[in-house]
């Protein structure tokens, strides 16, 4: 009976602080992230600004839903989903689910899901340049 109790005590001690950890690393990343550097394959190839070839962001909400947002050539173009933080060893990523397949996604599989790495000096990579897709860097804004 003693080992019961011993054993639910430290299942619901265990439960709480994971989700404590789950709902920090979410504050912590929520807001909006835009796109302000691009880079191709060549070397030196980067751009910013009003330079680049469209101009992009992401708002993370802490209900883990995010909103994708591209404006290129005038066109706003807008695509939703939701998404998980996941860290494997010391690094740590936005695992995206959109819910709809789109040219918006940057992602290497063709499909519906993009990552994005979080970097030490607090700001986004898409992984897409690893397959030949342009390189993106997000920062987050004040706003």
């Amino acid at each position: 009976m003693k080992r019961s109790i011993i054993f639910c005590a430290l299942l619901m001690v265990f439960c709480s602080c994971s989700n404590d950890n789950i709902k920090a690393i979410t504050t912590d990343y929520q807001g909006k992230w835009e796109l302000y550097q691009m880079s191709g394959n060549i070397p030196n190839s980067e751009t910013t600004g009003a330079a680049m070839e469209w101009q992009e962001y992401y708002l993370f909400n802490t209900d883990g839903s995010f909103t994708k947002s591209r404006t290129r050539n005038g066109i706003k173009k807008e695509i939703s989903g939701s998404y998980l933080i996941t860290k494997i060893q010391e690094d740590s990523f936005f695992e995206l689910t959109y819910k709809t397949n789109s040219e918006l996604i940057g992602s290497c599989y063709g499909s519906n899901k993009e990552e994005l790495f979080i970097l030490p000096n607090s700001k986004l990579s898409s992984t897409w340049k690893n397959c030949d897709g342009p390189g993106l860097e997000y920062k987050k804004t004040n706003e």
